[in-house]
């Protein structure tokens, strides 16, 4: 909600965009007359819903509306690292604690689950985060911090890295666990306390929740960076 602020301010105090972004992103990244404002946000939606269809072609069109690939490098990174952000969010489902001008949409836990890859990703990256040291550095430390302190996390990572294509197939087992794992994936916003009384009948108490939440989030974060423009695929823009 603070950042549709942000952008208002950004766009100098007008607000037709901030709106239109809050009602549906999808008719936005369809139908915007501004082509630069309606490219990234089809790249952000992307990003959110189904990163492995990214491909050169959106490249090439993003050259075409005078984005260069610092741009959309940065665009991408933002649109998973916010991601990740908002996810915790609708998980946690804790409410703003300060006025908005804006009020998110809710999270209605109706809304289906997003759709997990149908294959593993191939192909050369045609961008990647290396270009920006500080912020590879960064994100290189992060995901250290959090994935590489219990054998745990490893597991959940390879989890999270399979449901979006990046990573080797995984044996189905069944588990409570990974059931958590692919509904913060796919579904945070239908998480709800009777998804948890199993896990905590085995010693899991809240802040476990949550690190195990920040660590599923911030895989899904770093496996919708950019590995997903590469030149084994296409696909044309809306």
């Amino acid at each position: 909600a603070c950042h549709a602020g942000f952008l208002r301010v950004a766009l100098d105090g007008r607000d037709e965009l901030t709106r239109a972004l809050i009602a549906d992103a999808h008719p936005v990244a369809s139908r915007w007359p501004l082509l630069r404002q309606r490219l990234l946000t089809e790249i952000a939606c992307l990003v959110t819903e189904s990163p492995w269809s990214l491909s050169c072609e959106h490249r090439v069109q993003a050259h075409r509306v005078g984005i260069a690939d610092e741009e959309l490098l940065h665009a991408i990174a933002l649109s998973a690292f916010f991601g990740h952000l908002n996810r915790i969010a609708d998980f946690v489902g804790v409410p703003l604690h300060y006025e908005v001008l804006y009020l998110p949409p809710h999270a209605e836990p109706a809304t289906p689950a997003l759709s997990r890859v149908t294959a593993r990703l191939h192909g050369t990256p045609a961008l990647a985060m290396e270009s920006r040291p500080a912020t590879n550095a960064s994100l290189l430390a992060w995901r250290d911090c959090i994935i590489s302190r219990t054998p745990m996390s490893a597991q959940s990572a390879a989890w999270v890295a399979e449901l979006l294509g990046d990573g080797e197939p995984v044996p189905e087992e069944p588990s409570v666990l990974r059931q958590l794992v692919e509904c913060v994936t796919l579904a945070p916003w239908q998480c709800r306390n009777e998804s948890f009384t199993e896990l905590r009948e085995t010693a899991f108490d809240d802040p476990a929740f949550i690190q195990c939440v920040y660590r599923y989030e911030l895989v899904w974060s770093i496996f919708r960076n950019p590995r997903c423009l590469d030149d084994a695929r296409t696909s044309v823009l809306t």
